[in-house]
């Protein structure tokens, strides 16, 4: 009589890592498009562009704050994103599907600023651009891959869902979406799907703000 070995899963396969992976991404996202929004509002306070050291001289020089966040917030935001995402596998509110239009419609909010408190016309020429240029992409998204965008392919163990409405190829699409599975999402798949994209983004821009402020001041 012979029995069958257990099946071996590494630590990537456990339910612990793609929560903690989506928890990550959310978390770190929203810190760096914090960081990146304080940046560029800092920039037009003072004009719209700014430096700092070289063998020129400075017209205006660029604050501690912007020359702290100004390429951690773009590198480090897409290296955490990144590994977020990666971890997650699938699970979770999708990151990378609502990064670019958050980081667009953020950025689009200094340049309405500029045009409503500085009467700079440019201002909101930039900002619709902006706004346009975040949000085509995902009501694109949104239409082809509706449960996918807010719940994830698949939940915390791994198994995919059950859709009422499959992914369909879009105009984004590098591939054909995978075929949905026979797991039925419960209200707990909703729960902790959302869960771990609100409350780490929340924590993120919160952290941003306070990180941000600090140096800023100091």
């Amino acid at each position: 009589m012979t029995m069958d070995a257990p099946e071996r899963r590494s630590w990537r396969d456990a339910a612990a890592t793609r929560v903690l992976g989506s928890a990550l991404g959310w978390f770190g996202g929203a810190l760096a498009i914090t960081l990146l929004y304080q940046v560029a509002l800092a920039v037009a306070a003072l004009g719209g562009s700014c430096a700092r050291g070289g063998p020129f001289v400075v017209e205006v020089e660029c604050t501690d704050a912007i020359v702290a966040f100004a390429p951690t917030s773009v590198l480090g935001g897409l290296a955490v994103v990144f590994i977020g995402s990666t971890l997650a596998q699938g699970f979770g509110v999708a990151l990378l599907a609502f990064a670019w239009p958050a980081l667009f419609v953020s950025l689009s909010i200094v340049f309405f600023q500029t045009f409503f408190l500085g009467g700079d016309i440019v201002g909101i020429i930039l900002g619709l651009l902006f706004v346009a240029m975040g949000l085509a992409p995902l009501v694109l998204l949104l239409q082809a891959a509706p449960q996918r965008m807010l719940l994830g392919r698949v939940d915390a163990q791994g198994r995919p869902f059950w859709e009422a409405h499959p992914a369909r190829a879009h105009l984004l699409s590098l591939r054909t979406p995978a075929a949905p599975g026979e797991n039925h999402p419960s209200v707990g798949d909703w729960m902790l799907a959302l869960g771990t994209a609100i409350v780490p983004a929340l924590g993120g821009v919160a952290l941003g703000v306070v990180w941000f402020g600090s140096v800023a001041g100091a």
